[in-house]
């Protein structure tokens, strides 16, 4: 859990140098709930837990926001037609650039395991 402070903190940090582009500052899924953990006036955090067979819902990204797998797992992303699978580390930090709601974008939980994910999304 210290790791996953630290990460959160460093990703407050890069957020901070880089502007939102799109509006709104949650990240939000048609078919999951999320948790805010905390939010001020420059940032919000949010925490996912995506169940095996679960997918998120075709959903937009605001852009410039750092996600952080606190339980990893495989994860199936889908654009249109095309699909790609991947396996995500426990503790793993990733970078996301903004993603329209027209790209049909979305994303499942194809392992067995749940898998825990934290959004840092800069607010402005």
């Amino acid at each position: 859990m210290r790791r996953a402070i630290w990460l959160i903190a460093i990703g407050c940090v890069m957020l901070a140098a880089h502007p939102v582009t799109t509006q709104g500052p949650y990240q939000h899924y048609p078919n999951i709930p999320g948790e805010v953990l905390f939010e001020n006036d420059k940032l919000v955090v949010q925490k996912f837990i995506i169940e095996p067979g679960q997918w998120e819902g075709v959903h937009p990204h605001p852009g410039n926001q750092l996600y952080i797998h606190i339980r990893g797992g495989e994860w199936t992303v889908r654009r249109g037609d095309e699909k790609t699978t991947s396996y995500s580390e426990t503790g793993s930090v990733g970078w996301m650039d903004a993603i329209a709601l027209s790209e049909d974008h979305e994303s499942g939980n194809t392992g067995d395991s749940t898998i825990e994910l934290l959004w840092v999304t800069l607010k402005e």
